[in-house]
């Protein structure tokens, strides 16, 4: 099982995106929380894991293996971390499931893991976009719609606008392709002004 010490960015981590997150939702899309179910995490960066870890639901609680990396050079440490599951009454019935955070108790829908797999307060890290200027965000936006529509999540602008999947709508294709195109001259006119350029200069340089 991979060390989730090893394959990480170099340094400490400065927002969330540098942890492995176990998300609830994605769990229970993939029906791991059913009683004795129970399967692998992986996480992956450019084409590379980076790390995995074991995962079964006892029902009341989520049970995560997994291997960290030593800071002073000795043998992996192997860890097992029980995480209690707690539910919360719906409106219409029903009930929610959490993750109670095995660090403060703390309902949360997502852990994030380095070392032990806490909730977003006890990691004390803020989101990426907490950092990121506006023209990141939409560049951000406008990746995660090319990536919506089958295309690579960090692939240039210059690269051709993906294809209409087969299985979507035209109207909600050109709605999207619409919207992307918005972010886009939004994008601009951001970086523009952060740069000092004006628009028609800085698309030369894009």
């Amino acid at each position: 099982m991979g060390g989730l010490g090893s394959g990480r960015r170099p340094g400490f981590p400065t927002t969330l995106d540098d942890l492995k997150a176990v998300d609830l939702r994605y769990l229970r899309r993939h029906g791991m929380l059913e009683p004795g179910r129970g399967g692998t995490l992986r996480w992956s960066r450019a084409g590379r894991e980076t790390g995995s870890i074991g995962l079964r639901c006892s029902g009341d609680a989520v049970l995560l293996s997994y291997r960290v990396a030593s800071w002073r050079g000795t043998e992996p440490e192997d860890v097992e971390e029980r995480v209690p599951l707690v539910g919360t009454a719906q409106p219409l019935g029903g009930e929610r499931l959490w993750f109670a955070c095995p660090g403060c108790g703390r309902r949360c829908a997502v852990l994030y893991g380095g070392r032990r797999f806490r909730c977003r307060l006890c990691v004390a890290l803020p989101y990426p976009s907490q950092h990121e200027a506006v023209h990141e965000r939409l560049l951000r936006r406008v990746q995660g719609l090319r990536e919506r529509l089958g295309g690579e999540l960090y692939a240039s602008l210059d690269m051709p606008f993906p294809p209409r999947p087969k299985r979507m709508r035209r109207a909600t294709y050109r709605r999207l392709r619409a919207r992307a195109g918005r972010l886009e001259r939004a994008m601009s006119m951001a970086a523009a002004e952060r740069f000092g350029l004006a628009a028609e200069e800085l698309d030369d340089l894009l």
